[in-house]
Formats: C-alpha cells, sequence, structure tokens
C-alpha cells in the first residue's frame, strides 16, 4: 500500500511539472534585496596622483520587478533599482556620494526547463538618477540623470509543486556615460574641453516572485 501511495505522489509531481511547463505565461511581481558594486573604468576618481580616492559601494541594493512571461524563452520586464549608497573618499574624508536609483525595460530571455529551472539573459535600457552630492566641484558631474544600458545574467526557479512562486539568482549591471566639462585658461582666452567618462553600477541578487 505504501509502495502505490509513493508511486501516487511521484506521478502527481510529475503531471505538476509538465503542466508547469505548459503554463509559462502570465503577468508577475516580485522583490529582491542584494549587494552594490561600482567600478570608474576610465579612472575619473584617480584625479591627482598624489590625492587617489577610494570608491566603495555601501548598503543593500533593493528591487522591484513587474513583468510579463510570454513563452518558455522570452519575458519583457521592467524594474525599480534603488542601489546603496556610493563612497567617494579621500581617507578619512568622504568628499562625495551617490544615492542612485534606476528605472529599466528590459527583455529577459531564457529557457523554462520541465523541472522549473531557467537560466536567463537581460538586456535593456535603463535611466538612472545619482542623487549627487559633493564637496568639490572637480568631481561633481555635470549631470544628474543618465541613461543607460542594462545587461545581466541569472537564474531561477519556479518548484513545479508551487508554479506560482519564482526564485531567482542574477547579476545585473547599468553601464553608462557621463560628461565633465573644464575650463581651462590659455595663453589668449579661456576654453572649455569636455571630457567622457563611463560607470558600470551592478549588483547580485536574490528575489522572489509571484506569478498571476
Amino acid at each position: 500500500m505504501k509502495f502505490f501511495k509513493i508511486i501516487a505522489v511521484f506521478s502527481s509531481l510529475l503531471v505538476a511539472s509538465f503542466s508547469h511547463a505548459k503554463d509559462v505565461r502570465g503577468f508577475y511581481v516580485g522583490a529582491g534585496v542584494g549587494t552594490i558594486g561600482v567600478d570608474d573604468q576610465d579612472g575619473f576618481f584617480d584625479v591627482f596622483e598624489d590625492l587617489p580616492f577610494d570608491v566603495a559601494g555601501e548598503g543593500n541594493t533593493y528591487k522591484l520587478i513587474a513583468g510579463y512571461q510570454v513563452n518558455h524563452i522570452l519575458a519583457l520586464e521592467a524594474q525599480y533599482t534603488k542601489y546603496g549608497d556610493v563612497k567617494i573618499a579621500s581617507k578619512p574624508v568622504t568628499v562625495q556620494s551617490w544615492e542612485p536609483e534606476a528605472l529599466s525595460f528590459t527583455a529577459n530571455a531564457g529557457y523554462t526547463f520541465n523541472n522549473g529551472l531557467r537560466p536567463f539573459g537581460i538586456l535593456g535600457l535603463s535611466m538612472l538618477e545619482l542623487n549627487e552630492s559633493s564637496n568639490v566641484d572637480f568631481l561633481k558631474l555635470d549631470e544628474d540623470k543618465y541613461l543607460g544600458l542594462r545587461y545581466g545574467l541569472g537564474i531561477e526557479y519556479m518548484p513545479p509543486a508551487f508554479n506560482a512562486l519564482s526564485v531567482r539568482l542574477a547579476y545585473e549591471a547599468d553601464f553608462f556615460y557621463a560628461e565633465k566639462k573644464e575650463t581651462r585658461h590659455g595663453a589668449y582666452s579661456d576654453y572649455t574641453i569636455t571630457e567622457l567618462y563611463d560607470f558600470t553600477l551592478d549588483s547580485v541578487y536574490l528575489s522572489v516572485s509571484y506569478r498571476f
């Protein structure tokens, strides 16, 4: 009798797994928390060789997620990201800080397997606001809002027995260019030059979503 009960449970899970694989379409919402990282590829903060600046992310990144799963492969996703603080310091004094946030619209492409696993990649655009505060003018960027490139990789798991819920572990980043204008003194007149710098804000995060 116990053997037949085990077979019945196994069969129900197997049927749920195949049903889960067929029924992937629908809206979903979620929330997540993760780390923060910042990469200054062009050395914007290394303006003086004898006065280097340390750049570090502090605190957690929080995410709100909303999307629509089109089929086994494609989902369309919007995300609000509140990054942790970015501190720029010439030890021991913090001379500048960012409190960045981003609104992104992306395509989420992957494949949902029958066991509920879905590896995926993300690509799209983001609108960033740095919320910058600075004690030194030469470190302050010209703008506070930027258009960025959102990209990332991750894996999602939707338990077949609970196919309304999913758990995601992912890496995502926002890459953007920023201009910095400088006025220099020439022999006959002042002139302005524009330097272009690129930055990346990124996060490794864990999220939970609910599918309608």
